[in-house]
C-alpha cells in the first residue's frame, strides 16, 4: 500500500477551485458572525461560530459531497443541537454530558440520515457554551442554530452556482454523458446506490459522481490502451497478431454518431485471416483491435496491402 493511500492524501484540485472555496468561506462566515451578533449578542455569536466554520468547509470546499447537502446541514445541526440541550439539562456532570451530547448527536444524525460532522460541535456547544447558551434551552435549536444554517445555506446556494463546475445542492449538477461506453452504460445510478448501501457505511460522494468517475476512468483507460493513431476511411490497419491470426483491414466507412462510444465502422479484410470478408462493429472495438497502420507498397509491379506479411 502506498504511503499516500495509507495517509489518505486527497486528490489535487485546480487553483481556481482553491480560491473559490476560500472566498466562499470568507463571505459566508463573515455574514453568519455579523447576523448572529446583530440579532443576539457577541457571546452567542462567538460560541456557535466554530461549528458554522466547519460547515463552511464542507459547503464551499466539498459542495458536491453528501455530508454537505441541505438536509445534512439543517438536520445535522438542528438535531444535534437538540441532543446537546437534552444532555446539558439532564446530566449534571459536564464531562459526561459533553461525551453523551456528541454520541447522541451521532446516533440521531444516523437515524435521521443527515450525518454532518459540524453537528458534533453544535451538540458540544450546547453543553460547554456557558450560561448564555444554557439559558436559551431548546430555543437554541431555532436561534441561533437554525438561523445560522439558513444564512450559510443561502450563501452556498448563491455563491457556488456562480461557477459552472460546481452546483449546490449537488442535485443541480449535470454530468457529461457523452463519454459513456457500452461496458459502463449498463451500470446505472441505482446500482451504485445499492452498492453503497451494501457497504453499511457513510460514503461522502453522490452516486451520480461515482457514475461519472466510472465512465471517465473507462475513457482514460481506453485512451491509454488504444493506439495513438487516428482511424480514417480508406486506411489500412493490422492487429499485429502472429501467424494465422494476423490480418489487415481496410476501413470502408465510419458513422458520425454524436456519442463516440456508439460510432460504427465498416471494413474489409484485405489480407490474412478472413481475407476478402466484410465486417462491421463499434469504432472503439476496432481501435482496440488495430495495433499498427499499414501502407500499400508496390513490389514487382503488383500492389500489396502490407510490407512483408504476418509476423512469424
Amino acid at each position: 500500500m502506498a504511503v499516500s493511500q495509507f495517509l489518505g492524501i486527497q486528490a489535487r484540485s485546480s487553483l481556481d477551485e482553491k480560491i473559490v472555496a476560500s472566498i466562499g468561506a470568507v463571505l459566508s462566515i463573515s455574514a453568519v458572525f455579523f447576523i448572529t451578533d446583530w440579532l443576539t449578542n457577541y457571546t452567542l455569536a462567538m460560541t456557535l461560530l466554530p461549528s458554522m466554520g466547519a460547515s463552511a468547509v464542507l459547503l464551499f470546499a466539498v459542495p458536491h459531497g453528501t455530508l454537505s447537502q441541505p438536509w445534512p446541514l439543517f438536520g445535522g445541526n438542528v438535531l444535534s443541537a437538540g441532543a446537546g440541550v437534552i444532555c446539558a439539562l439532564s446530566i449534571s456532570n459536564i464531562y459526561i454530558a459533553a461525551g453523551c451530547a456528541v454520541g447522541l448527536a451521532i446516533l440521531i444524525m444516523h437515524v435521521g440520515r443527515c450525518i454532518h460532522p459540524p453537528g458534533g460541535a453544535t451538540a458540544l456547544i450546547a453543553v460547554v457554551g456557558g450560561d448564555a447558551v444554557r439559558d436559551l434551552g431548546f430555543h437554541f435549536l431555532l436561534f441561533p442554530t437554525l438561523i445560522n444554517c439558513g444564512v450559510i445555506f443561502t450563501f452556498a446556494f448563491i455563491f457556488n452556482n456562480l461557477f459552472h463546475w460546481r452546483r449546490y445542492p449537488s442535485s443541480l449538477m449535470k454530468y457529461d454523458n457523452s463519454m459513456y461506453s457500452p461496458e459502463t452504460a449498463n451500470i446505472h445510478v441505482r446500482h451504485i446506490q445499492l452498492a453503497i448501501e451494501s457497504l453499511d457505511e457513510i460514503v461522502d460522494i453522490a452516486p451520480e459522481q461515482i457514475k461519472y468517475i466510472i465512465d471517465k476512468a473507462d475513457e482514460l483507460m481506453r485512451t491509454e490502451t488504444q493506439s495513438n493513431f487516428t482511424i480514417v476511411i480508406g486506411g489500412l490497419y493490422t492487429n499485429g497478431a502472429a501467424g494465422q491470426l494476423w490480418s489487415v483491414r481496410r476501413v470502408i466507412d465510419i458513422s458520425n454518431h454524436t456519442n463516440p462510444a456508439k460510432r460504427m465502422i465498416m471494413y474489409k479484410t484485405v489480407d490474412g485471416a478472413n481475407k476478402g470478408k466484410n465486417g462491421s462493429g463499434l469504432l472503439y472495438e476496432f481501435k482496440d483491435w488495430a495495433k499498427e497502420v499499414m501502407k500499400p507498397v508496390k513490389k514487382t509491379g503488383k500492389s500489396h496491402e502490407h510490407p512483408g506479411g504476418p509476423p512469424r
